[in-house]
């Protein structure tokens, strides 16, 4: 909870700071032949998901000033926001006959290409990332030195001394620190729907994996397949998405391998040209394979986000999340979870982004859990309903490669630190957790 409230300190301060006042369209029929106040309500408009009233704004500006290039170029972007891509490519072979600024040129080129890419409806972008992970708490050991399985306390070697059975069959009597390499590769097909409304669909898979690990906690691999819609209308964004994905652990008698399929709709609004909300509900489901079957759980969840952009750098983020899990048979697993979020992305310089944030999470388990244990009597303490507070803290670092060089457009670098604690009521779940990561990443669309 500490995490929060710093960083809630911090956006406050920053909230207070004066902002620049949204243009409305009572200010534009207070002054309808105002062109720099056009121009900023058209770019709030198109922002906000409203092409329309973007176009009738930057013409009102062209008919004031008709040798504005920026206007004219402005206006083909709303026209290809509209989907009047030939109105769009007519402006813009115009504007390529004319000496432009070289920034200007690249923004005409890269629209052109966009207009182009969009007439083959067909697209598809393929990632590729390579990573190192580092954990210092790799097999979940319990800060309270202690754990009971199925009512029975484990063979110790001190007073509450927990031993954890590696991979490889050896035993430790200290937290589990191990570091893996990461691999991931993913490909998205999207068919562009040619409306105004329904824009696309879109299919996507990759393949994850980690390896090269001591304690075998971190390694396995990941499969996973998603097929979704995009729906719009004006500042609303609607996306249902379908989910599967296949999880096979190296260390398979410890952790299992299961599957998680379910479905999820989400629904963006556009509140104005800085703000962001996101609403979503979904439905996961779980399924271990082998004797691991009674951990089977069905989850309903819901979420809200908030984003909005401060100034011209900061990028402030709030969010909250409810979860509904219910167990098949294990009762143990039946809970409820509650948490929130907040985190701060700040631009430091061209290219470069830094991200700061905290999170807490509460879960109330609805039965009596059986896994308890009285360290002091060495009896099980049957009869108490676990309990968790989770409170979690990151901080990254985003580094575009275009900010080193103009051949490395398509390749970013992230860092990343995330630390977690666990304070539950029973003994044996406890937890202190840190991970340190980096990667490099490669996107090509085509």
């Amino acid at each position: 909870m500490k995490h929060l409230v710093l960083s809630g300190l911090l956006i406050a301060a920053i909230c207070a700071l004066p902002a620049q006042a949204e243009i409305s369209y009572t200010d534009i029929l207070a002054d309808p032949d105002n062109p720099s106040l056009n121009q900023q309500f058209a770019r709030e408009r198109l922002a906000a998901g409203d092409a329309k009233a973007a176009l009738a704004a930057v013409e009102r500006v062209l008919v004031a000033e008709p040798t504005n290039l920026g206007a004219r170029l402005f206006r083909a972007e709303v026209l290809a926001a509209l989907g009047a891509d030939l109105q769009a490519e007519g402006e813009l072979r115009a504007l390529a006959g004319l000496p432009l600024p070289d920034t200007t040129k690249q923004r005409v080129r890269q629209l052109r290409a966009r207009i182009e890419k969009r007439k083959k409806r067909l697209s598809f972008q393929t990632n590729l990332s390579l990573g190192y992970t580092e954990n210092d708490n790799a097999g979940n050991w319990p800060s309270d030195n202690t754990v009971l399985l199925n009512g029975e306390p484990l063979p110790t070697s001190g007073t509450n001394a927990y031993e954890l059975t590696l991979i490889d069959g050896t035993s430790s009597s200290a937290p589990v620190e191990d570091d893996a390499l990461s691999q991931a590769f993913a490909v998205t097909g999207r068919y562009d729907l040619g409306s105004e409304n329904w824009r696309s669909v879109f299919v996507s898979t990759g393949l994850n994996s980690n390896n090269g690990g001591d304690s075998g906690f971190l390694d396995g691999e990941t499969g996973n397949f998603s097929a979704g819609l995009v729906y719009k209308h004006r500042r609303f964004t609607v996306i249902p998405r379908l989910s599967h994905a296949q999880i096979d652990n190296d260390y398979e008698q410890r952790l299992g391998n299961y599957a998680i399929h379910g479905g999820s709709l989400m629904t963006q609004y556009q509140a104005g040209s800085r703000n962001r909300i996101t609403l979503s509900v979904g439905q996961t489901n779980l399924r271990f394979e082998g004797d691991k079957k009674s951990n089977n759980t069905d989850t309903l969840s819901g979420s809200f986000g908030w984003e909005s952009q401060v100034g011209r750098r900061l990028v402030v983020n709030l969010g909250s999340f409810y979860q509904d899990v219910d167990a098949r048979t294990n009762a143990d697993l039946d809970k409820k979870l509650s948490g929130s979020n907040l985190s701060l992305r700040l631009a430091i310089a061209r290219g470069q982004f830094l991200t700061i944030g905290g999170s807490s999470v509460e879960t109330e388990h609805d039965n009596f859990y059986s896994q308890s244990f009285n360290p002091a009597s060495e009896t099980a303490q049957n009869g108490t309903t676990r309990e968790d507070d989770i409170t979690g803290s990151n901080i990254s670092y985003l580094l575009m490669g275009n900010a080193l060089s103009p051949t490395l457009r398509n390749v970013f670098f992230s860092f990343n630190h995330q630390n977690t604690e666990i304070d539950s009521n029973i003994v044996g779940f406890s937890q202190e957790r840190s991970i340190l990561s980096a990667r490099v990443n490669f996107t090509y669309a085509f």
